[in-house]
């Protein structure tokens, strides 16, 4: 808004009388107040597009989420399978062939008795 001047002032009051300055005054302020209505306006539109923008970035990380957790979850079955089967000795030929052997020699013995 432009300032207005003293000379600016006295020409109004002298054209217009005191009723057209303070007309003009009203209207002057009322061109202030919109100007800043307008702006309040545009940052309440600006603060609901961060808002939007803020919605589907939680969207995002909902769903990175979702992906991270079955990814845990298919990490803690393997595991658990691999250790099941580590405690069990599935993997190493030398054990399981001596862990057959020691089987065996568990149930022959009791056999052996029968037989005797």
């Amino acid at each position: 808004m432009e300032s207005l001047g003293i000379l600016a002032i006295l020409k109004i009051a002298a054209d217009f009388g005191v009723l057209g300055l303070v007309i003009y005054l009203w209207w002057s302020d009322n061109r202030r107040y919109e100007t800043i209505l307008n702006q309040y306006k545009n940052d309440m539109n600006e603060q609901r597009q961060m808002y939007e923008k803020n919605v589907s970035l939680v969207k995002d990380y909902r769903n990175v989420a979702g992906d991270l957790r079955e990814v845990v979850i298919m990490v803690t079955q393997t595991m658990t399978t691999l250790t099941d089967e580590i405690r069990q000795n599935q993997y190493c030929p030398m054990v399981r062939i001596e862990k057959t052997k020691f089987i065996r020699k568990l149930n022959f013995p009791a056999s052996e008795e029968v037989a005797k």
